[in-house]
């Protein structure tokens, strides 16, 4: 019996009264949300309601139990296109277990990519206008790469963050900010064809020609014999001599 109660029944029942919490400060946000902004809900927010992280240290080793129950109930959310329970349940989540990466690019997609979609489906159809829907979009985008820098902040080098912050970034048109993230990818060591071939895309539409021949050149060696880029990378890079010159002349 003591055994059931350390390993099933105290996990669950601290999950319990955590989702609770999650519900209860998702309120204000819940109030707000077609004022200002979902996600007035943020991790200081929430560790200051659990009496000043005083229940973090309760939780111990249960901590990713915990967390993972916590997403599920974000998941759900999610489902039901619920903003503000679906991020305070994100929100908490990445408190409760910061180094669980998935909790913070997925839950950044979530934030960039679909609360836009879930806004404006809530206002009236005559104010749905593709000018109000970028505007949404671009609001959301900002939210979301804070939301990714906090937890770079925590893993700075990370490749799966700094992606998905150069992918959400590409989403919205930020492309200053996406060729930033892919920089830093691609200054690892043995970066990827594909991350390459995106930090040269970027590196052209922000005009930065030279560089991207550069990036571009360094991919024909790491190409295999019978890839199709084998093609497509010399073609490419014809193109970006052509702009360079253009620029000179």
């Amino acid at each position: 019996m003591r055994f059931f109660l350390d390993r099933y029944l105290k996990p669950a029942l601290v999950a319990i009264a955590i989702i609770a919490l999650a519900g209860i400060c998702a309120i204000p946000a819940r109030n707000a949300a077609l004022k200002v902004s979902p996600h007035n809900v943020d991790s200081s927010t929430i560790r200051a309601a659990l009496g000043n992280g005083v229940l973090f240290g309760v939780l111990g080793g249960y901590r990713s139990l915990i967390s993972d129950f916590v997403w599920i109930k974000s998941y759900l959310e999610w489902e039901k296109k619920d903003i503000a329970p679906c991020i305070a349940s994100i929100e908490l989540a990445t408190a409760i277990d910061p180094y669980m990466i998935t909790f913070w690019t997925q839950g950044a997609s979530i934030i960039a990519f679909d609360t836009p979609h879930w806004i404006i489906g809530k206002l009236p159809k005559d104010k749905r206008t593709p000018e109000l829907m970028a505007i949404i979009k671009k609001r959301q985008t900002r939210i979301a790469l804070k939301f990714i820098d906090r937890a770079l902040k925590i893993f700075p080098d990370n490749q799966e963050l700094l992606i998905q912050k150069g992918q959400i970034a590409i989403g919205a048109g930020f492309f200053d900010i996406a060729e930033k993230a892919y920089a830093a990818v691609a200054a690892q060591p043995d970066p990827q064809i594909y991350v390459r071939r995106i930090y040269s895309s970027l590196l052209l539409k922000n005009g930065k020609f030279k560089e991207a021949l550069k990036v571009l050149e360094s991919i024909l060696p790491d190409l295999d014999p019978d890839s199709p880029l084998q093609k497509i990378i010399p073609q490419q890079i014809e193109k970006t001599k052509e702009l360079i010159k253009k620029t000179q002349s």
